[in-house]
């Protein structure tokens, strides 16, 4: 079992499904509307703990009905709630719009912004107390770059997923362990670099999902792609984020990079089979199972 801090975002997903996207000025019809549980940090957190590790939530809550479901939620499934600040604030919140399984999002921050470092030091033995610290981009960037510093200098594993993309100084790539963007994201976070040029001066850290196609890593030596499994595609929400905790989950366990890519897709197919970030999400077993059936065993 792998020790695991993820800090980041937490929120509460509205979703609208929809056979026609409003243009500006239009009024349609939707199909269903649901009220899900969400935010990056929370759906890899629980996807962690879902995969049997141990998991703490290191993030921000409003004071409102929103937040307490959020914490109640992560209780339901075995995440550590002990870090989780409540703030005068409301819930941050995702407002999803699903339209032939591809989505379209935008997010109000609410507490998600108020994740700062003060946060962070509260809470810093249960960092040095980790096996890997996960975050994402749904907090301030001055938090990011601390936790990236203060890991760094105590020798704590750190796992990057630069959601939403924004620039990212060189010099902060290079402390980290692992940085896993999608397509846009890489574009974002690597302006100057081609996609050959990026993995190739970050080999087995850089790597890169590419949606239904799968994922290429670098390991040194050559390019390796890890084709993606074939499934039916209901929400594609919270893709990543299963990606991301898998493949963190793999790694804790001694696997390789290529073997933990696979797993990650392996259980990103399961998690798009069902609405919303959290639902899908799988256990080890069902995992393991699926991964038996995979084109990889």
């Amino acid at each position: 079992m792998g020790k695991i801090v993820v800090i980041g975002s937490m929120s509460m997903d509205f979703v609208v499904e929809t056979e026609i996207v409003p243009v500006e000025g239009e009024t349609v019809i939707g199909n269903r509307f649901s009220v899900l549980f969400g935010g990056k940090g929370a759906n890899q957190a629980i996807a962690a703990s879902r995969l049997e590790n141990e998991v703490l939530i290191l993030g921000c809550v409003g004071k409102d009905a929103y937040g307490e479901m959020i914490i109640d939620n992560f209780n339901q499934n075995k995440v550590n709630t002990s870090a989780i600040w409540k703030k005068d604030t409301s819930t941050g919140s995702a407002h999803i719009t699903i339209k032939d399984g591809d989505n379209r999002i935008i997010i109000v921050e609410g507490a998600n912004a108020m994740v700062d470092i003060e946060a962070v030091q509260k809470h810093q033995e249960s960092i040095l107390s980790a096996d890997l610290v996960i975050m994402q981009q749904e907090i301030p960037e001055e938090t990011v770059k601390y936790v990236i510093d203060y890991c760094y200098e105590h020798q704590v594993k750190v796992l990057l997923n630069p959601a939403p993309a924004r620039k990212i100084e060189e010099g902060y790539i290079e402390k980290l362990d692992y940085i896993i963007p999608n397509e846009l994201e890489f574009e974002v976070t690597f302006p100057k670099l081609s996609r050959e040029e990026a993995l190739s001066r970050y080999p087995n850290k850089l790597i890169i999902t590419l949606g239904d196609e799968g994922a290429i890593y670098h390991d040194g030596n050559h390019f390796v792609k890890v084709q993606a499994q074939k499934c039916e595609v209901v929400d594609t929400t919270g893709a990543g984020d299963c990606f991301v905790a898998a493949f963190s989950s793999s790694i804790l366990k001694g696997k390789t990079i290529e073997k933990s890519i696979q797993s990650a897709c392996v259980a990103s197919s399961i998690a798009i089979g069902k609405l919303g970030a959290q639902a899908g999400l799988p256990t080890a077993k069902e995992l393991e199972e699926k991964i038996k059936n995979s084109s990889y065993h």
